[in-house]
């Protein structure tokens, strides 16, 4: 009897284990992105950029939903020229330090990451924004969007 309750304790615990890992993954799903490429998260980030304080970052590396989706080409492609320089988030590498650096050059840069967005009322929506370059707890703010005269503008920012 006690062999038979012990193999179905280890059965339950192994099916639980199962349940948990799919019910909780590792990593969140990628989001679809072309729900983020629009001219409101456009004219947050143009707004995000021209905000840093002296000295700005070299590169931004653009990253959108829970699981960092990098954004199309077609979207990054809209900050052309940009001061700093706007890059998909995967195109970064981040070693433990916490600094990302551009596969490509080795720029270091920051992570701007878009984490959602809620529509307030018409027209004015809500949008989690993370920094990297900031410490945890002390890296998420919420900008209030609203459009005025054809543009995205912000209307304010509070930590989240």
């Amino acid at each position: 009897m006690r062999p038979v309750i012990i193999v179905l304790g280890l059965v339950l615990a192994l099916f639980g284990g199962f349940w948990w890992r799919h019910a909780h993954p590792a990593h969140p799903a990628p989001v679809n992105a072309s729900s983020y490429e629009t001219d409101m998260i456009e004219g947050l980030v143009r707004e995000i950029l021209a905000g840093f304080p002296p000295p700005p970052p070299t590169v931004c590396f653009l990253a959108f939903g829970d699981g960092a989706t990098s954004p199309s080409p077609e979207f990054i492609a809209r900050f052309g020229g940009s001061q700093p320089a706007v890059c998909r988030y995967d195109s970064a590498v981040g070693p433990p330090t916490g600094t990302f650096f551009e596969t490509a050059t080795g720029r270091p840069g920051l992570v701007v990451h878009i984490v959602r967005f809620k529509e307030f009322i018409p027209g004015t929506f809500d949008v989690e924004v993370s920094f990297s370059n900031l410490p945890p707890g002390h890296d998420r703010f919420i900008y209030r969007l609203t459009r005025l005269g054809g543009e995205w503008r912000v209307k304010r920012r509070q930590p989240a």
